[in-house]
């Protein structure tokens, strides 16, 4: 997904809400950022209305095309990088006993304001004890204590979120949510909606779509890969989009509910999968799906069973490198060279590491 500032480089041609579209920006590609930028900018309330007050400048609603507006609200977001290092050292220690940033970022964003609750969408969490008896589920891996902690450093995270005036996307989201439902949709519908990468969104941002597109029999498609999920708090399933269909989606329409015929021949297609990889020869495919595998045994219910990927290219097996005392490997090898951004710089396709022999 592409930063605020990202998105605004990007999409300067195209305004900040849905109502009346000129034709010529169709069919529109835009991220999932700006898609919500656009909905909150057909809304007649606007969720980012509470942070215009805190700019000296006079910016129109529904244009966020301004760098100053755009840059103080990614500076308000709470990302995942942001909790970590400013909200997750100001937690009781008690309760972060055993826990880590990550795995408590993917609950709240994930399942406790994550989860879409389609007979009530004006409730824009999970309950304390909603949350607690998930643990009781067969692919739930934290048990109650542990659910009951997170629950308290949930609780604890949106007082200090609203104390700096800050918020996440899980924010955004649902009060997106609760306007369209009171409001009602204003702007153009589509026809048809693709969206590529949707294993890097929540189900109530893909709940979202619904309201922009009533093609419920054949307007949705959706591609990912569960096993590339590289978005920080997302928990998918693709499992978990056709049980959203079901019940967010189809629950809406008439026919569906009055059972009709019509109604009954609405539904989600089988999921075909693309097994053929052009990029990764076979000793990378077997070494992955060697680690796929142990997920299916471990963790049956969290995550989507597929089938094995082939390569059209032979290659062995990769080498493992194992660093000493925890380091870091690429650190160590590489040296703390930096991007322009100042993130350190991953291992890469225009890198590599030269050994003497098989042992050295």
């Amino acid at each position: 997904m592409h930063d605020i500032i990202d998105d605004q480089e990007e999409f300067t041609d195209i305004p900040d809400n849905f109502s009346n579209l000129p034709h010529e920006h169709y069919p529109l590609t835009i991220t999932y950022r700006k898609f919500l930028m656009m909905l909150d900018g057909t809304c007649r309330t606007s969720f980012l209305d509470v942070f215009y007050g805190e700019l000296q400048s006079s910016i129109d609603r529904g244009h966020s095309n301004s760098r100053a507006l755009q840059t103080f609200i990614e500076s308000k977001e709470v990302t995942y990088e942001k909790f970590a290092a400013t909200y997750w050292p100001r937690f009781n220690a008690d309760l972060t006993k055993n826990l880590d940033a990550s795995t408590v970022f993917t609950e709240i964003v994930s399942h406790i304001k994550g989860r879409y609750q389609a007979s009530s969408p004006y409730i824009s969490k999970l309950g304390r004890q909603d949350y607690v008896i998930l643990s009781d589920k067969r692919f739930s891996s934290l048990n109650s204590e542990k659910r009951d902690r997170i629950y308290n450093i949930f609780v604890d995270y949106e007082s200090m979120k609203s104390t700096a005036r800050e918020f996440d996307l899980s924010d955004f989201v649902n009060s997106l949510h609760t306007s369209l439902v009171s409001e009602g949709y204003n702007g153009d519908l589509l026809d048809f909606v693709y969206i590529d990468e949707v294993q890097d969104l929540t189900m109530t941002q893909i709940a979202l779509l619904k309201y922009v597109c009533r093609n419920f029999k054949e307007g949705f498609l959706f591609a990912g890969d569960t096993a590339q999920t590289i978005a920080r708090g997302i928990d998918f399933r693709f499992e978990d989009i056709r049980s959203l269909f079901y019940t967010a989606f189809l629950s809406e329409t008439e026919a569906f509910n009055q059972g009709s015929q019509q109604g009954k021949q609405v539904k989600l297609s089988d999921m075909f999968q693309l097994t053929q990889n052009f990029r990764t020869h076979c000793g990378i495919l077997h070494m992955a799906q060697s680690i796929m595998s142990l997920l299916y045994f471990f963790f049956p219910s969290s995550v989507d069973k597929l089938n094995p990927e082939t390569g059209l290219v032979y290659g062995e097996a990769p080498v493992l490198l194992e660093s000493d005392n925890d380091e870091n490997a690429i650190m160590t090898i590489f040296g703390e060279i930096k991007s322009k951004h100042g993130s350190m710089h991953g291992f890469g396709a225009e890198q590599v590491i030269l050994v003497r022999d098989d042992a050295t």
